[in-house]
């Protein structure tokens, strides 16, 4: 089975897919959906998704998930795992950093060193895959800033308009 079929003039379609991944903080209690959902220990779902005819995966390479507690400290392991995987079984992965998070437990979206320490961890992701090609940096960030920083729903819970204004930039 293939998704490359033949478009208006005559380019290439693909097919795309993504694991819902979000790794939601509320208080101090995180939901991990990649765990809850059973992706994260079935390895064979890449396999699945190639047979069905994807040829591109929005793949987690979350930071919180990777590096809890500092890049010293990250864990590699599944995402090696996992985008090698997908190199072997071609398809091409779109990295996502962050999804509807906001990072490891010692950060927040409100706080003036992220974009410095997302960039830090965005550099390490790339040195070790740099055959990667397409990133999703911050997913929805309009949407985490909302719930996060104007309807106080996600962490840091704040509800004013200069935290969503911050939790934007």
């Amino acid at each position: 089975m293939t998704a490359r079929v033949n478009g208006a003039g005559g380019s290439m379609m693909e097919l795309w897919a993504g694991v819902e991944c979000t790794v939601n903080r509320v208080g101090d209690r995180y939901r991990d959906q990649l765990a809850l959902g059973g992706h994260a220990e079935r390895d064979d779902d890449l396999d699945r998704l190639a047979a069905l005819g994807v040829t591109a995966l929005r793949q987690p390479v979350l930071w919180e998930r990777v590096a809890p507690q500092g890049l010293a400290r990250a864990d590699w392991a599944w995402v090696d795992r996992r985008l090698e995987r997908l190199r072997a079984l071609g398809v091409r992965p779109i990295v996502t950093l962050l999804h509807h998070g906001s990072g490891p437990r010692d950060t927040s979206l409100l706080d003036t060193s992220l974009p410095e320490r997302l960039a830090e961890f965005a550099h390490a992701v790339a040195s070790r895959h740099p055959w990667v090609e397409d990133w999703t940096p911050i997913n929805e960030p309009l949407t985490t800033a909302r719930f996060s920083a104007l309807y106080g729903l996600w962490y840091p819970h704040a509800r004013d308009d200069r935290s969503f204004a911050r939790a934007r930039c």
